[in-house]
Formats: structure tokens, sequence, C-alpha cells
């Protein structure tokens, strides 16, 4: 099959989202392709189990899972919905000045907090608690619709079956209304180069075959474990050494009384110590079925609470971790935790403990999971394979996704993806020329 397009997105995730609503608003012929299906029955976990990279079950050379969403809307579909700025001066060291774009980014993710009956009664006692020990606790900016979510029954981590949540299918959506195109199930091999300029790109549609784009410009948004794999298929082998992947631990109690289990995650959460010691704390737990999971990997004997999940009080902590491992040509990958990471997640382990016990979860049901990764990043950091204006050292070829930030954020990526969306757009097409087009039509 051959393809042209002014624009091929590859990725549908937050960044390729982004960048293909926007260049279509502007007049742009744009071609986007997932290597994910386009499953709409989401909100339950067959669902979860046939999106996620591996069925759920991806790991490291290590042994440590990282979770990944592969379909339209990538992990979008599967995140806690929450938004979060980067830490200052993350991008500003790079010339770069996000703030004009993550204000847009909240303004078109509707970005608020939810109202007290949403987040639940034995969520609120998790954030007193924090409080009482000193922690300055918080309720979290969402991009949840608090008038289409339901109290005490969520599946955001499954995908919100209410469409509460914004998603980049939104965006999608938006692209596809503009005259975009939208193909599933493609799985991008490498960019075509020719001369120093990317022309387009190559790869394989399942139940099609072999699937060719002729393309003007090429946006690599197929992620931070996805993105380097093709840009070294397409001989840019800095790419993929080193990368950060957010860790995070689960540190689960089970209340007498309160039913926290089906709370929405993330409503809450301190970020007292997201510069001093590099993490954050908030309530979250993992679905019923993924819960079970878990327990058999972390302590097997904790199986008999399994019955009492709507109990479950649980409080993640997530670290931003040292660049280290490897993203490898054959999509396998190597990552480490360093000591430093250890005793990252250790502190707030210690923290979550004594928030739970003072909760009133009793010191013998408390438990903690393995670590996993959620959100693999800097594969392509800016300054280092990628410039200012997220260009790659061929012509006409960008990268938009987390690949690209620099550093750990120990924080969702979804709103700093957004921004740098918009970002690449308005340098792709400059204002001026977006209002020249609007008057020609």
């Amino acid at each position: 099959m051959l393809k042209k397009s002014e624009y091929v997105v590859v990725g549908s995730g937050a960044g390729g989202g982004t960048v293909a609503a926007e260049l279509s608003e502007r007049g742009a012929d744009v071609l986007v392709l997932e290597r994910g299906p386009d499953l709409k029955w989401v909100g339950n976990h067959l669902f979860a189990m046939a999106i996620l990279d591996h069925h759920g079950f991806l790991t490291s050379q290590e042994g440590m899972g990282v979770a990944r969403g592969m379909l339209t809307g990538g992990s979008t579909v599967i995140t806690c919905g929450t938004s979060a700025r980067p830490p200052k001066g993350i991008f500003e060291k790079h010339g770069i000045e996000l703030e004009p774009y993550l204000e847009m980014a909240e303004k078109d993710l509707r970005v608020t907090t939810l109202p007290d009956e949403t987040i639940g009664e034995g969520t609120l006692a998790m954030m007193e608690a924090g409080n009482r020990l000193g922690m300055k606790w918080q309720k979290l900016e969402k991009f949840i619709d608090p008038e289409k979510c339901e109290p005490r029954f969520c599946n955001c981590m499954l995908g919100c079956p209410k469409d509460a949540k914004w998603t980049s299918r939104e965006y999608l959506d938006k692209a596809r209304s503009n005259g975009a195109e939208i193909m599933s199930s493609v799985k991008v091999e490498e960019v075509v180069i020719s001369n120093g300029k990317a022309v387009g790109v190559k790869g394989w549609q399942r139940g099609t075959g072999p699937v060719t784009v002729e393309a003007d410009k090429v946006v690599l948004a197929g992620g931070g474990m996805g993105t380097p794999v093709i840009l070294q298929r397409s001989g840019l082998y800095d790419a993929g050494e080193g990368f950060f992947c957010d860790p995070l631990v689960f540190t689960i109690g089970f209340h007498p009384t309160l039913k926290p289990g089906f709370d929405p995650p993330m409503t809450v959460g301190t970020f007292d110590f997201w510069d001093s010691d590099g993490f954050l704390l908030s309530p979250v737990v993992d679905p019923w079925m993924s819960f079970g999971l878990e327990m058999m990997k972390a302590k097997p004997t904790a199986l008999r609470y399994w019955p009492k999940y709507p109990h479950a009080m649980g409080i993640m902590t997530k670290g931003k971790d040292e660049l280290a491992g490897r993203i490898n040509v054959d999509e396998t990958f190597s990552k480490s935790l360093t000591h430093k990471d250890r005793s990252v997640l250790d502190k707030g382990i210690s923290l979550s403990r004594k928030v739970l016990v003072e909760a009133g979860c009793p010191e013998d049901s408390i438990w903690v999971t393995k670590c996993r990764g959620a959100h693999p990043g800097g594969t392509v950091r800016i300054g280092e394979v990628v410039d200012s204006d997220l260009g790659t050292e061929v012509e006409d070829l960008y990268v938009c996704d987390a690949s690209v930030i620099p550093a750990s954020l120990a924080a969702p990526v979804v709103l700093t993806l957004v921004a740098l969306g918009k970002r690449l757009v308005d340098n792709l097409i400059p204002a001026t020329e977006k209002e020249g087009a609007a008057a020609a039509g």
C-alpha cells in the first residue's frame, strides 16, 4: 500500500494526537499511523489486557514491569487523568518557554479539581491524615469532568466508560473532522531518508501488509519506547541510550470501615517532597484483578485480604529516577534502579505507611507492591538527540512524545506533551501562515 501526505504523524497518544489536531486545523494534509488497534469497548480488564503491550506483562531484562498502551489514543486512554506541570527549569534551560502552551493545554483539557463527593470519603481521610502529619496534602488537578464521573466505581486505569476523562481521542476526532486520516494497526519500522532528509516512513499494517507513506515532513510520536527503536532502525543510533521510567510503588493497607478501593485515583496528594527528595505521594490502588496479581507477586500471604478490596487504601510513591539503561533495536530494554532511585522510593514508602496508619489502617495489614515503571521517556532527549524545536539531525524529521523530555518528571506527562505538541506545530506552521490560510479560505 502506498499513501501520500504532507505530514505523517507516527503515534496517536498525547503528543501525536495534539500535533495531528493542530496541523489539520491549520489546513495541513495529515496522516496518522497508530500501531495499536482502534478499540472502543473501554472500562474492563479484558480491554486492558488487549491493549497493553505484552498484555500487561512487558518487563525489562531485569524484570521490572512497564505499562504501555497500544491503541488509538495511546496511554492517555489508561491514565489516571491527573494534570501536572513540569518542574521549573527543565525546559527553560534548553531555551523552551512552555508557559503559554501549558495554559492552552489546560484550557483544552478542561483542567479542574474534583468535588469531595467524587473524590470519596476514604481518599479524603488519607489527605486529612497526611495533613495531620504536616505533609501539606491537597486536591490535585484533573482532566476529568465531575459531572460525568461516577463516584465510588472508578475505572480510570481501564479506560473510562463514562467518557469523563480527557484522552487524545478527542484530538483525533477533531483531526478527522478537519480532514486528517487515521490508520490503526500500522507498525512503522523506519523513516525513509533521502539525501539527509526525511521523505516518509515504511511499516506494516496488520491484515493488509506493507505500508509506505511518502510525506514532506515526519513527526514521530510513538512514545518513549517506540520512537527510539524507529530512529535506531533509521540510522540515528544515539536514540534509546539511557531513559527514565518514573518508578513507582504502592503502599497498601486495609481500612476497617472506609471503602476507598473504587475511588478515582490521584485526586489528592502531596508534592511536598518533589523538589527536595524527588517523589510525590498520591492515593492509588490497582483495579481489582490487577490488584490480586500484584499481591501474588509481592506478598502472597496478603491474598487473604483480596476479598476486602473495597477497603483497600493505597498510596503511590512516584519517584524521579536517574537516566540509565537502554531501549534496544529489537524492542527489548534494560533498566536497573540505582541506589539513589531505591532510596527515593524507600522514603516515600516509609511516609506512606505513616499516613495509612494515621488514617486508620492496622499496621499488620500494610504491604508494598513490586516496583514498576509508569511512563518511560528521555530516550530522545532535547539537547542531545533533538534540538529545542524537537528536530533531529535529519531534515524534516521531528519527535513529539515522552522520549524528548530531558529528565524524569516524577509526575504525569500528558499536559507537558500536549504543550510540546502545540509548540511544535507553531514552529512548523507559524500563526501568520495560519491566518493567511484562513483568509484565503
